[in-house]
């Protein structure tokens, strides 16, 4: 029952990627990002994955605005869980040519299933992510960049206790994104 939950979740969450690029105006991309584990900056140690779908449009003065879609997975012993989550974008960018570089804010809701680490069989949970991020634009209107930053995931448990396990820790990957 847990998995269907979560593939129910992920499914949704995925299903909103057009969505998102719509609010866009058109622009979005692909995002995949690992979990980095470091006894100093994480408080857990569940090496998820991140992957989905983004769009955003960025204003005359490089304000980023726009949305996303993400799925999260864990398979560490101890730790494992699926997730899903939509939510905003906002950040800064610049470009100098074909470079670019982005501070982004990514906030949203979703929900975790399947986790000892919150300890319950499914719940409620805000997600954030802070990076900076550096690209350049091989192509026309495509983008290829990489980030880094730090991502915590806040369930709300059933036992009513609100944030009562932030898992937090840092995060890289890469993006690509394409259009506007």
């Amino acid at each position: 029952m847990k998995r269907i939950q979560a593939t129910v979740l992920i499914a949704v969450s995925l299903a909103l990627v057009p969505l998102s690029m719509a609010c866009a105006r058109g622009a979005g991309g692909l995002t995949w990002g690992e979990q980095y584990f470091d006894g100093e900056f994480s408080n857990y140690d569940v090496q998820a994955s991140t992957s989905g779908g983004f769009g955003y449009a960025v204003t005359r003065g490089g304000t980023r605005i726009g949305g996303f879609a993400l799925a999260m997975h864990s398979d560490v012993p101890g730790s494992s869980f699926d997730a899903g989550f939509v939510g905003t974008i906002t950040g800064q960018e610049t470009r100098a040519g074909i470079f670019v570089a982005a501070a982004n804010l990514w906030t949203g809701i979703g929900g975790i299933a399947g986790s000892s680490v919150i300890q319950g069989p499914a719940t409620f949970a805000f997600f954030g992510e802070a990076t900076v991020e550096v690209g350049i634009s091989l192509f026309p209107g495509t983008t290829m960049s990489a980030y880094a930053g730090m991502q915590a995931v806040a369930p709300v448990l059933i036992t009513g206790q609100l944030f009562d396990r932030v898992l937090y820790t840092p995060t890289f990957g890469i993006r690509v994104g394409w259009g506007g």
